[in-house]
């Protein structure tokens, strides 16, 4: 058996795969209650009352630079050596999560994928992009997953939107630098908007009240400023990665703020390009389904330890 873990900023979630194909024993617990991930698979096996796990999966929201690992949005730092010697001996594998999401994508069936537009896959590069407590983006070339941390590029101030640029200029101004993409493409983001619109004062709403708010006017007018932002992040990384077999969107955040009512004009903004349109309108765009698609790209690297 093998344990799968998708370590995010916020929740920790862990499974069981035998084969590669299927998986069970799914469990979740909040990343801060622990500050050891020894500490944190530990309690998972015991919970599980599974013994004799002895290789694994990782996905981790943090760089993979080297031996010695740091979470980017959560306080936790682990040793991969460290961590294979105490209790995964017989193998263990390490990946940035959205790397371990993005293996999901290698043979997804078409029922799994909400296209924001007619187009369909082909062979050509992918990226993988998911917000949620950060931002995060994988690419695909072939049959490699790369990661990424392009979710810290710094969002320019030459943005069309007026609404958009009050709201960099605010957060340049309260932080001294420019914000990135993953400051304002996330749930603090969401918040982050609400209140520089608003006024802090109007809502205790949470980012998922305010992306279920559509009937609420200030919600909606979040909800389709962060749709402009999120479709022009999409056209930008698109052009610099080349990913015209396709763009690719996962996470509950994506599934509450972009719904098939907002799919014409998310593909409009994503298109928006006095040069590269016709690469653009070639490009594949379409939401992720799938239930828990990091286990899912888990099970595919697992499959590189069974024996």
């Amino acid at each position: 058996m093998i344990l799968i873990a998708d370590l995010g900023a916020t929740n920790a979630r862990f499974c069981i795969t035998e084969d590669g194909n299927s998986y069970s024993n799914q469990a979740s617990y909040p990343i801060n209650s622990f500050d050891e991930l020894e500490k944190l698979c530990n309690a998972y096996l015991a919970s599980q009352d599974l013994v004799g796990i002895q290789k694994a999966v990782i996905g981790v929201a943090a760089p993979i630079t080297g031996d010695i690992v740091n979470f980017i949005n959560t306080n936790l730092e682990f040793s991969i050596q460290n961590l294979r010697n105490k209790l995964f001996p017989d193998g263990l594998i390490v990946v940035n999560d959205l790397a371990l999401q993005a293996n999901a994508l290698f043979g997804i069936d078409e029922k799994n994928l909400s296209y924001i537009g007619e187009k369909k896959l082909n062979e050509l590069p992918k990226i993988l992009v998911s917000p949620g407590t950060g931002l995060g983006l994988a690419g695909i070339v072939r049959d490699t997953v790369i990661a990424t941390e392009a979710g810290h590029i710094n969002i320019s101030d030459k943005i069309v939107n007026q609404d958009l640029k009050s709201i960099i200029d605010r957060f340049s101004k309260e932080n001294s630098r420019a914000p990135t993409y993953e400051d304002f493409l996330s749930g603090k983001g969401i918040i982050y908007f609400y209140e520089s619109l608003f006024g802090s004062s109007n809502t205790e709403l949470s980012s998922e009240a305010i992306l279920l708010g559509r009937k609420d006017d200030n919600c909606l007018q979040v909800i389709n400023l962060l749709n402009y932002l999120l479709a022009s992040y999409l056209r930008y990384v698109t052009l610099v990665w080349g990913s015209t077999g396709g763009v690719f969107l996962s996470g509950s955040i994506v599934k509450s703020l972009v719904l098939q009512e907002d799919y014409s004009d998310f593909r409009s903004t994503f298109e928006d390009s006095d040069t590269m349109s016709v690469v653009l309108k070639s490009t594949p765009l379409a939401i992720v389904t799938l239930e828990d698609i990091g286990f899912v790209g888990g099970m595919e690297i697992a499959k590189k330890l069974i024996n």
